[in-house]
């Protein structure tokens, strides 16, 4: 299907050369364009010969000549992305009570927001002109949720409608210099012990261009009614698997291996060094959050507490269960330096979502404002990681929400410490 145009920005080059909102690009440079990545792709050459199509199907021919100082212009309809055909046991997404936030219910399982946002696929739905099209475009690295390479217990986990043998298609894809980076959620009793070693095993081919393999625990939240029974890690079972994943390290001499923070913080084990996690190739999946975030505090803690002493008074921090002993070292090097002012840790507990969730990204108003302890005025510090891009929690109250709910100013710090607000 051509792609459809959203919008025109004015004063670009595809508004100088009458270019509509509504039209259709058929082609470009004799290429077929279906969608954002195809016009991005073939939008990069000096001369830019387009087809396109009117509402009412009349085609014309136009060309533009690419300007540095000036944008292309052309807004697309929106990506209509593909969504997951699998059942797994495991799905996150699964386990929500109805009413949260819509986007949270997307299960997104498509190659291209794998190669643009970094989401996670499970290379079931693609065809031969999919994989064509990866190889050609070079659309990579891909981010894969493998989970395990016996084909019988990946089809036990995901219950896909139209399994495939993954090693196979990456396989096929690492020949063309396609790249991956490898999920695996790791559940006790299934894919934790001598499967996931095979997994690993599997993993070290050298033909296959693996850059990262990350291991995840399964998550649990408190609604699982009806769904297949699982355990969550406890110590004892994240301790094995940081004792199992340090000799796969050793075993292969390979640092591409991470095991989640998680792990690190059910075992209650010091997490690892800072070149340790390289470049940090699955920060957004839970690995390494902590070590980057406390190699960042300790860069900007300066500029931190010239914040602190302007705001003045005193603050009470709330952070999650995970965060706990990376927070209390945090506070306690701050307190070092303030004088006259206190900095207080709040631990939220997440009752909305059960025992076995702990992360920031997690935590809802539900569960601060039944927990929060406001014994004394002070500026309140939330993490950054409970809101969306609009600012918005889990369970639908906005940043100025809480401000006024609270009655008292929020300084809002982002999880790497790189950045903060204040709402007064």
């Amino acid at each position: 299907m051509p792609l459809k145009i959203k919008a025109v920005e004015t004063g670009s080059l595809a508004w100088e050369a009458g270019f509509k909102s509504g039209d259709k690009i058929v082609s470009l440079n004799n290429m077929n364009i279906r969608d954002f990545w195809d016009l991005e792709f073939y939008a990069s050459d000096f001369r830019l010969d387009f087809v396109l199509e009117n509402p009412a199907a009349q085609p014309r021919e136009i060309t533009i000549y690419r300007e540095t100082a000036k944008a292309l212009g052309i807004i697309p309809e929106e990506y209509q992305h593909r969504d997951c055909q699998n059942h797994c046991i495991f799905c996150f997404i699964d386990q929500l009570p109805q009413a949260l936030r819509p986007s949270l219910y997307v299960k997104d399982d498509d190659y291209l927001h794998s190669f643009i946002y970094g989401n996670y696929i499970t290379l079931t739905n693609l065809n031969q002109q999919d994989l064509e099209r990866i190889c050609e475009q070079h659309i990579s690295p891909l981010y894969v949720s493998l989970h395990s390479s016996n084909l019988d217990m990946r089809q036990k986990l995901m219950r896909s409608e139209n399994p495939v043998d993954p090693l196979e298609v990456m396989a096929q894809l690492s020949e063309e210099g396609i790249k991956f980076h490898i999920q695996i959620v790791a559940i006790p009793g299934y894919n934790d012990n001598e499967d996931l070693q095979s997994t690993i095993d599997a993993l070290m081919d050298e033909h296959l261009n693996i850059l990262s393999i990350g291991i995840v625990p399964v998550g649990l939240t408190k609604y699982r009614k009806n769904l297949c029974p699982l355990q969550a890690f406890d110590k004892a079972g994240a301790s094995r698997m940081l004792d199992l994943l340090d000799e796969l390290r050793a075993a292969y001499q390979s640092r591409i291996i991470y095991p989640a923070d998680e792990f690190y913080v059910l075992a209650e084990r010091q997490l690892p060094e800072r070149d340790f996690y390289q470049d940090y190739p699955q920060l957004e999946n839970g690995i390494g959050m902590l070590s980057l975030g406390y190699e960042n505090f300790k860069k900007r803690k300066r500029a931190l507490l010239k914040e602190l002493r302007r705001g003045g008074g005193d603050y009470l921090l709330l952070c999650s269960q995970s965060a706990q002993q990376h927070i209390a070292q945090v506070v306690k090097e701050l307190s070092l330096r303030l004088h006259g002012q206190k900095v207080e840790v709040q631990v939220i507990r997440n009752d909305f979502f059960g025992e076995h969730i702990s992360v920031a990204g997690l935590i809802t108003w539900a569960d601060i404002s039944s927990q929060i302890k406001l014994n004394k005025p002070c500026t309140v510090i939330l993490p950054a990681a409970i809101f969306n891009q609009d600012k918005v929690t889990l369970d639908g109250i906005n940043v100025a929400g809480i401000r006024r709910l609270l009655g008292v100013s929020l300084l809002v710090i982002d999880q790497f410490w790189e950045d903060w607000q204040r709402w007064d």
